[in-house]
């Protein structure tokens, strides 16, 4: 009887690890409770290893030691790239399913930094098949929040999108069957996951950069440096200058160009009137003429301009204008004297390059 006893702790001792190790693969694979959808992104030839650490570092799963095993007991190792959107009540299984079937399908597209929904949803019309750009950017206005930042998005009817400064800009694998509206949620869910990259709540609880600073105003404040910025060194110098304006004690406006040129794709009758009248038409994006930030962001500013809006450079100065000399870098200047003879020293520079050309 005794090899009887032996076979049946053997068996039982066995089935022990076997429970013990299913409730861990099950544990690790698991995660705390989520509340919003998690934007992924699964780069072309990433192995099995770099998926689970993937996963692990956006917390969809707790741990990713067991993640490969998993995957080969479920045999769903032909794992996709591409750009996927994970909702909260999504387990490992459902999301195995996701990354394996249906979503090998992708058109790749790239969205620089700097444009606005417009220019997006022309790119997105030309690149994707059955693609409805109304529809599109009718939804950056009606479409029902997916993330906790789109609440507290103010309702403001000067803003031609409610969503505009929120599609992050960066190439997408979106998957060739994605709605109008699923590629939005992907592209906020690349912003969201920036808001925690650079701790922006945080730092706004903190009254960072200064005190009464919202998410919406530094979102706006990014797409302004994005938009007059080429050299990205210059970024928090650029930002800087919009702060001091902003705080002006001589009702100084920030008088950016971008702002009013924003308008132009809005309506149709200002596309034909000359540069240097545009600056004279009254509209609330017309920074020459009103006082302050515009209603809402003017483009979908990137990482680098979100972290100069968030540390501006601390200095005096007041004005800016482009060196005119190729290298798309700017003269600053503390005082409008100082800012006309930079005007004078463009102007020379842009004309030199002109007479090379």
């Amino acid at each position: 009887m005794k090899w009887f006893w032996r076979i049946f702790f053997t068996i039982a001792l066995l089935a022990g690890w076997g429970i013990l190790g299913y409730f861990f693969m099950d544990f690790t694979l698991g995660s705390s409770e989520r509340t919003e959808p998690v934007a992924v992104e699964i780069p072309k030839n990433t192995s099995l290893k770099q998926v689970g650490k993937i996963l692990e570092e956006k917390q969809i799963i707790r741990r990713s030691y067991c993640f490969g095993l998993y995957v080969f007991l479920k045999q769903k190792t032909n794992l996709q790239a591409g750009n996927y959107l994970i909702e909260p009540d999504e387990d490992i299984d459902r999301i195995l399913e996701k990354f394996s079937k249906g979503e090998e399908n992708v058109v790749t597209v790239t969205i620089p930094e700097g444009w606005d929904a417009m220019k997006i949803a022309n790119r997105l019309e030309k690149e994707k098949e059955d693609f409805d750009k109304e529809k599109f950017l009718d939804l950056l206005n009606s479409k029902k929040p997916k993330y906790n930042f789109e609440v507290n998005i103010p309702q403001n009817p000067d803003r031609p999108f409610k969503l505009e400064g929120y599609l992050f800009p960066s190439t997408y694998d979106f998957p060739k069957t994605a709605s109008e509206e699923e590629i939005i949620n992907i592209m906020l869910g690349q912003f969201a996951q920036r808001v925690e990259k650079l701790k922006i709540r945080d730092r706004l609880n903190q009254n960072e950069p200064e005190k009464g600073m919202t998410l919406d105003k530094l979102v706006t404040i990014a797409s302004l440096v994005e938009r007059e910025g080429k050299a990205k060194q210059e970024y928090p110098r650029i930002s800087g200058v919009i702060y001091n304006r902003l705080h002006s004690t001589d009702n100084q406006k920030l008088g950016i160009d971008a702002t009013f040129l924003y308008v132009t794709q809005l309506k149709e009758e200002w596309k034909d009137i000359p540069f240097h009248q545009l600056k004279y038409k009254q509209h609330p994006y017309n920074t020459y003429q009103v006082k302050g930030l515009p209603p809402g962001p003017i483009a979908n500013p990137g990482e680098e301009a979100l972290r100069a809006a968030l540390e501006p450079e601390q200095h005096s100065y007041q004005y800016y204008v482009t060196k005119g000399d190729g290298s798309g870098e700017h003269y600053f200047a503390e005082t409008y004297e100082q800012h006309n003879q930079y005007i004078k020293m463009s102007n020379a520079n842009q004309a030199q390059r002109e007479q090379k050309n």
